[in-house]
């Protein structure tokens, strides 16, 4: 329980961190993209030490088909690539956070079939936002947009609305939950 405490806390830290920084982006699309690498790249070692610390904090019995050491590792790796190689990683931004917010979409698919199967009635609202998500992902991955400010605005909006369907999901989860 306490480790599921501690996940909501963290999942609400990085939404608000989403959030802030999409603003950000859509309000000044002049925003040194280096440096929203490499906050982005801070941002991205929060899962992976929470991870760590839970897959080091479980007894080895508890969670044996669990990643938490794998998903650790590649947040933090991938974080720290992130501060280190800003340049190498600025060409690719969009992909990469195309492809997280997909997969961000893909685990909240699974949370809605859960509720789902938990018979929670707004079950479909968390579905919504996962397909509404992964478009928005899908969107950054194949990259239809060449100007960089209307692409630095894109990147913004994703990031709110990904931060904001993540409070609502957290939101929907503890009610189901109690």
């Amino acid at each position: 329980m306490e480790y599921m405490k501690k996940s909501k806390i963290a999942i609400i830290a990085m939404s608000i961190l989403f959030i802030t920084l999409g603003i950000i982006l859509i309000a000044r699309p002049e925003f040194s993209v280096l440096a929203i690498c490499r906050l982005f790249g801070a941002i991205i070692l929060i899962p992976g030490i929470i991870k760590i610390i839970g897959f080091f904090r479980k007894a080895a019995y508890e969670d044996m088909l669990g990643f938490d050491l794998v998903y650790g590792l590649f947040f933090i790796l991938l974080g720290i690539f992130m501060l280190i190689a800003p340049k190498a990683v600025v060409s690719a931004f969009p992909m990469m956070l195309g492809i997280v917010i997909i997969i961000d979409s893909i685990l909240r698919l699974q949370v809605s079939i859960n509720l789902k199967r938990l018979q929670h009635e707004k079950w479909w609202v968390h579905l919504c936002f996962a397909l509404i998500t992964a478009v928005l992902g899908i969107l950054l991955v194949f990259n239809p947009f060449t100007g960089s400010v209307i692409m630095t605005r894109l990147i913004g909006i994703a990031l709110t609305i990904s931060g904001a369907v993540n409070l609502l999901g957290i939101i929907y989860i503890s009610r189901a939950l109690k």
